[in-house]
């Protein structure tokens, strides 16, 4: 039959041969002198019928399930590309997350390295609080000092008989009178050290402070730039927030479309699982159809009062001019079909319009010329056969020849040994022109044709 093709059409194909070839051999009973067959090949003809429709149906679910297929096969090429964006964009997204961990140690950082300099400025401005105190505690002490000093300079004025206290009446800086005039150098050296260690004393906290303010402008600056650089992290750390929001909803998109896919993979799944369960059912319903056939056949061989020759199986001849024998696909199990091939294909190169030869007397129990497409295809098409003859010989074998291009014979006429029936084809399921030669025994079992002999071979 055709060369190449799904296994599925093959196994179908290889229950509707059976079929159509057994019912065909039913109907070659209904074209036979015996009229008490006519009734049995109308009968045949009915279950005939019913094969085709069982066959257009099957048909017609096998096209749907390869159009299925492609969506499912395409579907599937989507995810498996949608997935690895999706993986790609998950490593980015990780990427990003590195980043944004990273760069949120580096503020937490930040942040402690201000909280530190707040702290120390702080510590500072404790420390110049209490320097301040210490300065004030010293002022109140030289201030005290001072009020005593007074009390003794009035003292001595009261006292004074050498002229030299009205000096004090132009003097601006008491520090410096108490130092150099004759009046301090009157005063006991314990007073006058006193008062120089409580001015040192000051001074000294003086410069502590001006010492601390600096640090502490220091450390302002230090927190200022310490502040920069955390909001820098923090703006860095927003870009990288939003780029990778912006990333999480492309894949977020991504996701949902891989899941549509998924569910529309898982629905176009269960349609094809349909298909094929209606198509198991119908086989089955096929697999009775034949059966009934088969033993219409067999009853009609058994009514045949017809004294079958001596040796059935040395009086074909080849179906064809002996320079085509090239068989292109044997009897049997077929790899290619997996599944099995109930004749032999003859496809040598220039067999086109060849003529084909009945390779046996006997009647043409089925011409069936009803197919118009006579180019190469790879489905069913016209009861898969395409154009078809049947000749029943007189010891109940039938040999069968498919996809011819025309028919010289009609149903119930009588033929001689190689008279030409018809040429060579490719109607039917056939990927190019070649004849399939079937050989049938009562039983309308298929046989191998080279299990009997052709003598011009």
């Amino acid at each position: 039959m055709g060369r190449k093709n799904s296994a599925r059409r093959i196994s179908v194909w290889g229950k509707i041969c059976a079929g159509v070839l057994c019912a065909a051999m039913a109907v070659a009973l209904a074209g036979d002198v015996s009229s008490g067959l006519k009734a049995q090949g109308s009968s045949v003809d009915s279950l005939n019928e019913q094969l085709k429709k069982l066959q257009q149906e099957n048909a017609e679910r096998d096209k749907k399930i390869k159009e299925l297929g492609a969506n499912i096969d395409e579907n599937e090429e989507a995810m498996k590309l949608v997935s690895d964006q999706i993986d790609g964009i998950n490593a980015e997204l990780s990427s990003y997350s590195s980043q944004i961990a990273a760069k949120k140690q580096e503020i937490d950082a930040k942040g402690e390295q201000i909280a530190n300099v707040e702290k120390s400025i702080a510590d500072k401005e404790v420390e110049i609080d209490g320097k301040k105190d210490e300065i004030a505690e010293l002022k109140k002490k030289n201030d005290e000092n001072l009020a005593k000093f007074a009390k003794l300079a009035r003292a001595m004025y009261m006292n004074d008989t050498s002229n030299k206290i009205p000096v004090l009446n132009g003097s601006d800086d008491w520090y410096d009178y108490f130092v150099y005039s004759d009046v301090v150098r009157n005063i006991s050296g314990q007073n006058a050290k006193f008062m120089q260690e409580l001015m040192d004393s000051i001074k000294e906290q003086e410069n502590k402070i001006d010492a601390l303010n600096n640090e502490i402008s220091a450390l302002d600056a230090e927190k200022e730039r310490l502040k920069k650089d955390k909001e820098a992290f923090e703006a860095e750390m927003t870009e990288l927030v939003k780029e990778q929001e912006k990333i999480e909803s492309y894949s977020n998109e991504r996701k949902n479309y891989l899941y549509g896919l998924t569910a529309d993979n898982a629905a176009l799944k269960k349609k094809v699982d349909n298909l094929e369960y209606e198509n198991k059912i119908s086989w089955q319903k096929m697999d009775e159809i034949n059966a009934e056939i088969e033993r219409i056949i067999r009853e009609a061989n058994a009514n045949n009062n017809e004294t079958p020759p001596t040796s059935s199986s040395k009086d074909y001849i080849w179906p064809l001019d002996t320079k085509f024998q090239y068989i292109t696909t044997y009897f049997g199990y077929d790899s290619w079909r997996n599944g099995n091939h109930g004749g032999i294909d003859i496809g040598n190169a220039g067999i086109a319009n060849a003529n084909v030869y009945a390779a046996q007397e006997g009647t043409v129990i089925v011409a069936s010329n009803t197919c118009s497409h006579n180019f190469g295809k790879n489905y069913t098409c016209c009861a898969s056969y395409g154009n078809y003859i049947i000749v029943r010989h007189p010891n109940g074998y039938a040999t069968l020849y498919a996809h011819l291009s025309s028919l010289n014979v009609s149903q119930g006429q009588y033929v001689s040994q190689g008279q030409v029936i018809g040429h060579v084809g490719t109607t039917g399921w056939s990927t190019g022109y070649h004849l399939h030669f079937e050989v049938r025994d009562p039983n309308g079992t298929k046989t191998n044709p080279f299990n009997y002999t052709y003598v011009n071979l």
